[in-house]
Parts: C-alpha cells; structure tokens; sequence
C-alpha cells in the first residue's frame, strides 16, 4: 500500500491509500479519486517530504524536517502564473530557485549513500539500519519498487549549482 498527499484544483489538501503507484495513476485518470470536500475530480499529488517507516512505529515520521507547504505554494504559484500569461523562462527560474533550496536542504540535513538508495531505504524501513533521512540515486525502477513496499519516496531533480559547477 502507498499514501499520497493529494490536492484538488480548489487547493484542498487530503491524503488516500493506493494498491501502488500505478493504481492511483489509472484511478485518477479514469477521474475516480475525488476531493472528499468538493467532489471535484481534478485531483494532483501534493509534494511530500520524504519519510522512512520502520515497523517500530504506529506512524510515518518525516525523516527530516521540510516546509512542504514552502514547496506546495511555489509549485501552485508557478502553475497560475503560468496560466497567467507570465513569461515561462521567469517562471521556471524562481520555480527551481525553490528546489534548489530544498535540494541545499536535504544535502545538508541528510546522509548521502549513493547508488545504494533503495538498499538502504529498504534497510532502514524494515529496522536493519539506523532511522535517519537519507539521499542518493535510484532507477525509475527500483523508485517504483520501494513504493510499492510502502516506502515513502519523493524523487528530487538534481540542480546543478551554476557558481560552483566550475
């Protein structure tokens, strides 16, 4: 089973469970999931800051500590601005300005382990490694995976530093 936040068009914000990933994607285009205050189909999934569940406890807990409502609001403001006739290019910079930030945020509050990701989310998630956020490289395939298991992921674009990249 997966959890995904979830908003409706009206920006009312609601969680629900799916089978896997694929369940909610073929449900949400058939127009199935619905807001459960306004009914309205037009449903989008929030973004969600990463959280490893160890079978220890009751609830999922974030594995470090992200304004998730920092990132919800900036991806919504660059949608209607966007809708808004406002220039893509400007746009798209103060959109990726917000993920670099989060992206600064989870390299510095968090363990990087490379091509081991899934490995070790696996290891944490099933109580064989120590609880603590984590960040590395994972195929679309193995993201999928995890999912399916019930290990929260959220999958970041790497942005690249442009006054450091030299």
């Amino acid at each position: 089973m997966i959890r995904y936040q979830l908003l409706c068009e009206h920006n009312h914000e609601f969680e629900a469970w799916f089978k896997d990933s694929a369940s909610y994607d073929e449900q949400a285009e058939e127009g199935e999931v619905q807001c459960p205050y306004c009914g309205n189909d037009n449903v989008r999934k929030a973004v969600m800051a990463p959280a490893v569940k160890t079978r220890k406890e009751t609830a999922p807990k974030p594995a470090y500590n992200v304004n998730q409502q920092a990132a919800i609001e900036a991806a919504e403001k660059a949608a209607d601005d966007m809708r808004g006739g406002a220039d893509p290019q400007e746009v798209a910079q103060v959109f990726m300005e917000v993920v670099s930030k989060l992206q600064k945020h989870v390299e510095e509050t968090c363990d990087y382990v490379g091509n081991d990701f899934a490995e070790e989310a696996r290891a944490i998630h099933y109580g064989e490694a120590e609880e603590r956020g984590i960040y590395g490289e994972a195929t679309a395939k193995e993201t999928q995976e995890l999912r399916e298991e019930g290990i929260e992921v959220v999958a970041l674009p790497k942005v690249v530093d442009k006054e450091n990249s030299n």
